[in-house]
């Protein structure tokens, strides 16, 4: 299955790199998940869904653009075709294609791949076996406050608390793309990916792989209410996001 998600992600990234990019930014209405969905979105998309129908549709899919489609399996893929779309489109080199299969939530996540499309760097999991980046086994880096970097979304968007959250380690980023974000502490990279909105938070598509590779590098994933998040197949559904590859970041935030 690790083949078919490899698979995926190498006709996304051809997809993507062999488009115009003056159709990356064009209108393609609105995707299930009730957001604009962008030219770039549905070039990744039907990348991805050519290969599963070329495979024989082995697993039913959830993504933002399609929403839920019932394929009749056991076994679901979770998948966020471009995450970072606004990235991409303004020539940042921070997006992605995130997959992730699980049976009913991302609670039990087998698998997971996320590959950065724009420098190539891949991240990827399976339950119970660790996580690796390029290759190369990694695990999340043991916190320390006077040398820390967190990632805290902000904006117009931010919740208040956002900017408490911001004044508290020794550096701050906000890159844009939930799904190497996240992955990014599991790398060590980063101590804490912070997410909540004032309208809302992230859908299972954005977090489902990056989860998985977190937990495997020894980290975890919390929703507002400081519990582990486990989101089922609702791509209308939206959650905060507290990510950390140490436990001990949690005592700060407090």
């Amino acid at each position: 299955m690790m083949r078919l998600l490899e698979e995926i992600a190498d006709a996304v990234e051809n997809a993507v790199k062999s488009s115009e990019r003056a159709l990356w930014d064009s209108d393609e209405g609105m995707g299930a998940d009730g957001t604009k969905t962008h030219g770039i979105d549905k070039i990744a998309e039907n990348a991805a869904l050519a290969v599963l129908e070329r495979k024989g549709n082995p697993v039913n899919v959830v993504s933002e653009e399609c929403g839920f489609l019932d394929f009749g399996s056991e076994r679901t893929l979770i998948m966020d075709p471009i995450d970072g779309t606004y990235n991409a489109i303004r020539s940042m080199p921070f997006y992605s294609v995130s997959l992730a299969i699980a049976e009913i939530s991302t609670a039990d996540a087998s698998l997971a791949l996320v590959r950065n499309l724009a420098v190539g760097d891949e991240f990827r999991a399976e339950k119970g076996k660790g996580a690796y980046r390029n290759g190369k086994r990694m695990r999340a880096r043991k916190f320390s406050p006077d040398d820390s970097v967190f990632s805290v979304m902000l904006g117009r968007r931010a919740h208040d608390e956002a900017y408490r959250i911001a004044r508290i380690p020794k550096r701050v980023r906000s890159m844009g793309s939930a799904a190497l974000e996240i992955a990014a502490v599991a790398s060590g990279s980063l101590d804490l990916y912070y997410y909540k909105a004032k309208d809302g938070g992230l859908r299972i598509v954005d977090i489902a792989g990056s989860a998985l590779i977190l937990r495997e590098a020894g980290g975890e994933v919390y929703n507002a209410d400081l519990l582990p998040l486990d989101m089922d197949f609702d791509v209308r559904k939206r959650e905060s996001v507290i990510a950390v590859g140490d436990p001990a970041v949690l005592e700060v935030l407090e």
